[in-house]
């Protein structure tokens, strides 16, 4: 073990006893996305609420091929930054090099598993953490230059021993107290030079960017040499080695050579904070284009066709999460869609499946689908909505303080993707339809384009005026059995079905009977939508 190991295991996580780590750990995945975007500015973050609602980590999940650390990373936040149409398709040229260039994915793909450990997490700490600083710096410089002048005059004056004996216990104090900062940093610092000499290879392939990285890896380099004190804290795998090792640190001690180049060293990441980004970019960007040409050639994928306009079409769109999912084609010229439905029927399912695909074409331009056509969009949606007991927000609350976001982000002039899934179900039938029909008018005007999925039909009648195509999904009964096709189709639901599936589940006759009698009169006569 190494002399420093067992300080350096207090700062990372231990699972219990037996326990297997997770296959994918989102914390240290996650810890990029979250620690850029509170410094960058994007056309839009993808927030916590949309990235439940479409299932966004299982989805990252399915599709993810990258080969190290640091483009996993880059691929997971690429996912939940939209930074426009030109973005999208300069990530798409950088995959179609790949594409067209088997050898030099391999050559590349290799290279990328320098940085293929659990360590290289830390990498993007040089990048965001604030250094310690080393306190009192100049006292640490002026007791080193007393260990050397007393050393170097003790000969003539022997009892400078006694005094260089003296400072050598102080600057033993400082040593060790700064070997906890130095260790904070370690699990960074020896992915600095695995990461320098990633990128350096990279660029002599002539991956996508290198020309612009150029720079950074040779200000980088800089860094670098004045790390290995950081990074190599007693490597030694043997006796001498361990010798060797301790006799190092002792003439370190003596002349507090650690702690004044982790003073330097703190320095210049600082001062070239930017240009480890711009290495660690150039690696993630790699690594993800390479994973994304991965997964379009073992999964039937398109290109998306951005166009300006209020116009969205998805041809045959499938969910990655769904083995053996339905295909299904939907176009609105001009208008939002309204999907009625019962439940389990799959109308929550499409409706988020049309906008999961909008997503990855705005990220990493590859859709589930055979073709894809909209406008390059912001994306709210309102799915997935809890109340949240620690701040006391009833669910209905929830739900207004929710669409009160989506209201606020139509008002810009920029196009909006909206999907919303029973709309205020937390309030009761009447004002909920009222007040469903005023939002979903509200949200459809202008060149937005708005996916609503919903249980009450009664919202096809009153919305008639306000631009939206009724489409829905049915179930049928048969031979005892409830089965669903899964297939979009045109127009109002009109079958009846819901009391019909509670005799399938054996409700008494009777009860079934009171239902049967009391929907009669509800209806006066008229034939009842599924509810």
């Amino acid at each position: 073990m190494r002399p420093t190991d067992y300080i350096a295991s207090l700062f990372k996580p231990s699972g219990g006893p037996g326990e297997e780590p997770a296959a994918y750990d989102f914390d240290p995945i996650s810890s990029y996305f979250y620690n850029r975007s509170a410094e960058e500015e994007a056309l839009q973050t993808i927030d916590a609420e949309t990235t439940a609602d479409l299932d966004l980590n299982a989805v990252f999940e399915q599709i993810d091929r990258t080969t190290s650390r640091v483009g996993q990373q880059y691929l997971y936040a690429r996912l939940r930054t939209l930074r426009g149409e030109e973005d999208a398709a300069d990530f798409d040229r950088r995959v179609g090099v790949f594409e067209n260039d088997d050898e030099l994915t391999q050559r590349c793909a290799g290279h990328l598993a320098r940085l293929s450990s659990d360590d290289a997490y830390d990498f993007q700490r040089l990048i965001f953490d604030t250094p310690v600083k080393v306190r009192r710096i100049g006292l640490v410089y002026a007791l080193t230059a007393a260990a050397i002048v007393s050393l170097l005059l003790a000969p003539f004056y022997p009892l400078l021993l006694l005094l260089f004996m003296a400072i050598y216990a102080v600057n033993l104090v400082i040593h060790y107290g700064n070997k906890l900062n130095i260790t904070r940093y370690a699990f960074a610092v020896r992915q600095l030079a695995a990461a320098l000499k990633t990128a350096r290879y990279l660029a002599s392939e002539q991956a996508p960017g290198s020309d612009e990285a150029a720079q950074p890896i040779r200000r980088v380099a800089q860094v670098e040499h004045r790390s290995r004190i950081v990074g190599a804290q007693g490597d030694g795998g043997n006796d001498f080695a361990a010798i060797a090792w301790l006799v190092f640190e002792l003439v370190k001690i003596a002349f507090n050579i650690e702690t004044i180049l982790f003073h330097r060293f703190t320095g210049s990441i600082t001062a070239h904070r930017e240009a480890i980004h711009d290495v660690f970019r150039f690696i993630g960007e790699t690594d993800a284009a390479i994973s994304v040409m991965r997964l379009r050639r073992g999964t039937p994928t398109c290109r998306p066709t951005f166009i300006e306009g209020k116009y969205l079409e998805a041809v045959q769109v499938v969910h990655p999460l769904i083995p053996g999912c339905v295909a299904n084609t939907l176009t609105l010229d001009g208008t939002g869609l309204l999907l009625t439905g019962s439940n389990m029927s799959g109308k929550t399912t499409f409706v988020r499946t049309v906008m999961l695909n909008a997503l990855l074409g705005e990220t990493i331009c590859t859709c589930f689908a055979e073709g894809f056509t909209a406008p390059y969009m912001r994306l709210h949606s309102s799915i997935r909505i809890a109340d949240d007991v620690s701040e006391g927000t009833s669910y209905y609350l929830q739900e207004v303080l929710t669409v009160k976001r989506l209201l606020e982000a139509a008002e810009q002039p920029s196009p909006c993707l909206f999907v919303l899934d029973e709309l205020f179900k937390g309030t009761n039938t009447t004002e909920r339809i009222a007040a469903g029909k005023a939002v979903l008018a509200r949200l459809n005007r202008g060149p937005h384009i708005v996916l609503a999925a919903t249980h009450d039909i009664e919202l096809a009648e009153l919305l008639r005026g306000d631009g939206y195509e009724l489409h829905h999904f049915r179930e049928e009964v048969a031979d005892g059995q409830l089965v669903f096709d899964y297939r979009l189709h045109t127009g109002p639901l009109t079958t009846r079905n819901a009391i019909r599936i509670l005799e399938l589940y054996d409700y008494p006759p009777e009860l079934i009977a009171e239902a049967l009698d009391t929907q009669e009169k509800l209806l006066g006569g008229r034939d009842a939508p599924v509810l």
